[in-house]
């Protein structure tokens, strides 16, 4: 039998080569010719508990002994693995079923990293202050970084004053990366903040805790550095602070999709603040606090806002706080709503979504609220907005579309059943003549002589049209406008909604 002495001494050399290998960069496998051929060197920790509050790493191929044994886990993955040179070219480690108490922040700043588990290994932070402008968990500064399958129960930390903080962070250096089947709970600030570039979270699930609260904290924060994000096939729920979101969009978050998410009982499932270009589609967004979806901008200060594409998924039973909200116009919230301040919006399209409140009591105010507030209540805040396709239900108000705000040429609003065709309106009676009809209503119209009195002109869209009883215009846009002339005797006219 090996003595003890000698079992050191050859882990030694073992450690000596794999240190060597490593200043190196590469191994050899084998030859090509005379010609060496390099392959990069990845080493795979398995991680697990070897009692209350030991923590050890086995490497693979190793002896059967503990490669690492520490105490303190974020020394462990941070100070022996990250630090002791065996992730310079990529790593990855394995959390093996366990509860592993986190007391400081976890750094991931090497590249290529990845961190695996299954939902029975729970990484618990404690009631512990954390360094790092987040507090987090894991703070992500490196690139090609990876997170799939563990547990993240952050309960320790909730309602802690200082304390408290993101779950994992993704800084501005990151780029690139994936966040896969994660389970982050009871999250006592963001689950997931990313400030980083090019990064996918997907199939996780996402929770905070109950009741509504008066603090704030997101299910994800796409920071205004984010760019290139996919979120997608994510349950996201309880994220319920005061205008907070299950998934928010910081000014200057860009190129972002969202996509087949379900998101509840947090205050507004998905909201933005002059995000641009951003993908929002099929995803199920119900019983949230405020509103289902928030578009809105800032009031001080200029931001770009826009484009902005919501297609598809359902949206339905939002507004369940008791209170009224500020980003919804000192209203209850309703299904989508779009908030202008001193800042416009510019190309907001909206199709296909079904939105409806199914409650026996409802609670959405409308199922699309378009507003302005501050100069935006005044002028026109909102280019090229497109609202068609739409499936409209029941709302708290009896109403499914509210504009407060004055359509512009560039809008179109059509196809939603629910709302449109909206019910004819007439016989009105022409003003003083030459009385100048506006389609201000956003929708398109026609409209129908019903009488025509002494009239000598019926000119619609700049073009002529025959003057007789149950003559029709041509299909009036938004802003397009239809000229009565006549004598003494007032015409009178139907609108016809299409």
């Amino acid at each position: 039998m090996m003595n003890v002495t000698n079992d050191l001494r050859i882990r030694r050399y073992i450690l000596a080569g794999i240190m060597l290998a490593v200043s190196l960069g590469m191994v050899y496998a084998g030859t090509s010719g005379s010609v060496p051929v390099p392959l990069p060197l990845s080493f795979t920790f398995i991680i697990k508990t070897g009692g209350l509050n030991v923590y050890q790493a086995f490497i693979t191929g190793g002896n059967g002994s503990p490669f690492y044994t520490e105490s303190n886990f974020t020394k462990l993955i941070h100070d022996d693995i990250e630090g002791g040179g065996f992730c310079n070219v990529g790593c990855s480690m394995t959390l093996n079923p366990g509860m592993y108490n986190e007391t400081q922040r976890i750094l991931i700043d090497k590249n290529n990293v990845l961190i695996s588990g299954s939902p029975a290994a729970k990484v618990i932070t404690q009631n512990t202050v954390f360094t790092g402008t987040f507090r987090s968990a894991f703070d992500v500064t490196g690139l090609n970084e990876q997170f799939t399958g563990f547990t993240i129960d952050d309960a320790n930390r909730i309602n802690q004053v200082g304390v408290a903080g993101d779950a994992i962070t993704v800084e501005s250096t990151a780029n690139t990366g994936l966040i896969q089947s994660m389970t982050i709970q009871n999250a006592s600030s963001n689950a997931i903040s990313i400030q980083g570039i090019n990064y996918i979270v997907t199939t996780s699930t996402l929770t905070s805790y109950l009741p509504h609260i008066a603090g704030g904290n997101f299910g994800v924060l796409i920071g205004a550095t984010g760019s290139r994000i996919r979120i997608f096939l994510n349950t996201i729920s309880k994220f319920n602070g005061s205008d907070v979101a299950g998934i928010q969009m910081a000014t200057g978050a860009s190129y972002v999709s969202v996509s087949s998410n379900e998101l509840f009982q947090n205050s507004f499932g998905i909201s933005t603040t002059c995000g641009k270009f951003l993908t929002l589609e099929a995803n199920n967004i119900h019983n949230n606090y405020a509103g289902g979806i928030l578009l809105t901008t800032i009031g001080i200060g200029s931001c770009t806002a826009g484009p902005v594409s919501i297609s598809g998924g359902t949206i339905t039973d939002n507004a369940q706080e008791p209170n009224n909200d500020n980003n919804c116009n000192s209203l209850h919230c309703s299904g989508i709503i779009l908030r202008a301040a001193k800042t416009g919006w510019d190309t907001v399209s909206i199709t296909g979504v079904t939105i409806k409140d199914t409650q026996g009591t409802p609670t959405q105010t409308y199922d699309i609220h378009v507003f302005g507030i501050s100069t935006c209540a005044t002028i026109q805040c909102y280019s090229n907005v497109t609202i068609t396709g739409n499936s409209l239900g029941r709302t708290s108000s009896g109403t499914t579309i509210n504009l407060q705000i004055a359509p512009s040429k560039s809008w179109i609003i059509s196809d939603n059943p629910g709302y449109n065709p909206q019910p004819v309106r007439g016989p009105l009676t022409a003003g003083a003549t030459p009385f100048t009809y506006t389609n201000l209503d956003g929708y398109k119209e026609q409209i129908e002589l019903i009488t025509i009195g002494d009239m000598t002109a019926f000119t619609c869209r700049g073009i002529a049209n025959i003057i007789q009883v149950d003559a029709i215009s041509p299909i009036l846009n938004t802003l397009d406008t239809c000229i009565f002339t006549y004598v003494a005797v007032a015409p009178t006219y139907d609108v016809l909604p299409t």
